[in-house]
């Protein structure tokens, strides 16, 4: 027990330092998870589906590209939402920590390009910003709920995922972090 209490400890010193990559790294069973279970709806454990999206600048993004780095893949309801643009910011503020820890940071609407880019601007989002216009990839991977979040591992394998209709309560940007970082790395 007191092993536990000492690992979960050091993880939460490594994440006010900044040291969490390296220590999680070197022992990750040390940290117990800290986001909810996943619903029987998100499709853990399944690959991305070979859908191709278009990003805030228009190209096409195939989703299995997405693979080679652990990802948060965030689906929000719309560019207009206040809760969605509030959960982006929320990212947005940590984005740093997410890149040193070699994690990227996705996320899609149903919008168009043109008013996903002007969103980005608005907010100064560093994300990757993508449009599920025919809404494919937020049916398949979240049962058509748009707020949904979801952990893919660094092979584009869905780790964990949630949704809620209102994002009353979502799972903290540094939660995920932290599990991001635990998942295994493309050649392990």
């Amino acid at each position: 027990m007191a092993r536990k209490h000492l690992g979960l400890a050091v993880v939460a010193l490594a994440s006010l330092t900044g040291a969490t990559t390296f220590l999680l790294r070197a022992d990750p069973s040390s940290a117990a998870s800290a986001l909810p279970a996943s619903p029987s709806a998100i499709p853990v454990g399944t690959r991305l589906p070979p859908l191709v999206l278009t990003d805030d600048r228009g190209e096409p993004v195939a989703l299995g590209s997405l693979a080679g780095a652990p990802t948060v893949l965030l689906f929000f309801r719309a560019t207009s939402c206040p809760l969605c643009r509030g959960q982006l910011a929320a990212f947005a503020k940590v984005a740093a920590r997410f890149r040193a820890a070699g994690v990227q940071v996705v996320a899609a609407s149903p919008d168009m390009p043109a008013a996903l880019a002007k969103m980005r601007r608005e907010l100064d989002l560093p994300m990757r910003l993508l449009s599920d216009g025919g809404e494919q990839a937020v049916n398949t991977l979240c049962g058509g709920l748009a707020h949904c979040e979801l952990l893919l591992d660094a092979r584009g394998v869905v780790r964990w995922g949630a949704f809620s209709e209102s994002w009353s309560h979502p799972p903290e940007p540094d939660a995920l972090l932290l599990e991001a970082i635990r998942q295994p790395p493309l050649g392990g």
